[in-house]
């Protein structure tokens, strides 16, 4: 019955997000990057885990900037077959399509050695307050966050906190949530 559950609610609230007005959706980001950045896990990061918006996800793509300028790389994720590795994000690097269609650092790129000083900084579709998530899915995060050392950072917008969530054994939970109104 999980997996019903959880397939109609990704429904319900891919149609909310991507109803949300462009305007509306750029404070939500500036507020949402604002918080990060004020994050202290932000600033004393070695390497910033992040990703590029799909699907109506909060848009941290000027997060990079930010990183930039205090030296802390930024790798993204590259699906390829079951796995998903973090590779290093340039402003030159050239982005190809991973196996879903989603823009990363091609194949080539350095790949992340997270540290206890790494920030990951996670997507989906919504948190739940008893510390599950709702990706896509795929279970790429289910899969990589038990071996990740550093600290994650679920970035979603504050509607789309709710009380509880479907969850099946291998949805690996949420230890922090971050939304435009600050850490939860």
């Amino acid at each position: 019955m999980e997996a019903a559950e959880k397939k109609a609610l990704r429904h319900a609230l891919l149609h909310a997000r991507t109803s949300i007005s462009k305007e509306e959706k750029k404070a939500l980001d500036q507020a949402l990057c604002r918080a990060i950045v004020a994050h202290g896990r932000f600033s004393g990061a070695d390497a910033v885990l992040c990703y590029l918006p799909i699907r109506g996800e909060p848009d941290l793509t000027p997060l990079f900037e930010v990183a930039k300028a205090h030296d802390i790389p930024i790798f993204l994720p590259r699906c390829e077959g079951d796995s998903m590795r973090f590779l290093r994000y340039t402003v030159k690097s050239e982005l190809t399509p991973d196996r879903f269609g989603i823009m990363a650092p091609p194949s080539t790129a350095d790949e992340a050695m997270p540290t206890a000083q790494t920030l990951c900084i996670v997507p989906g579709l919504a948190a739940g307050r008893d510390g599950t998530r709702l990706g896509y899915g795929g279970g790429f995060y289910d899969r990589f966050l038990p071996r990740f050392e550093g600290f994650s950072l679920f970035a979603v917008y504050e509607r789309f906190v709710l009380d509880t969530l479907p969850h099946e054994p291998h949805d690996h939970p949420l230890t922090h949530v971050i939304t435009e109104k600050g850490e939860l």
